[in-house]
């Protein structure tokens, strides 16, 4: 099983992230296959919260767009 959150950060979406959570074995996927739907959407949410602090690390150093 497999939860994944995408990411463009920039408007030309040259700079694009993937960050997954990835089950890699059969009883841990069998873990994340029982969660309730409110369990799922909570990893979501998690996930989206992760996402955006990995985002304002990697921001500084992406390339400021032209005229700017």
């Amino acid at each position: 099983m497999e939860l994944a959150r995408e990411r463009f950060l920039d408007p030309s979406r040259d700079y694009h992230l993937t960050l997954v959570l990835r089950s890699r074995t059969t009883p841990m996927h069998s873990v994340l296959t029982a969660l309730t739907p409110e369990e799922k959407a909570r990893v979501a949410e998690i996930l989206s919260t992760a996402f955006s602090e990995i985002e304002a690390v990697v921001r500084p150093h992406l390339p400021t767009p032209a005229g700017e």
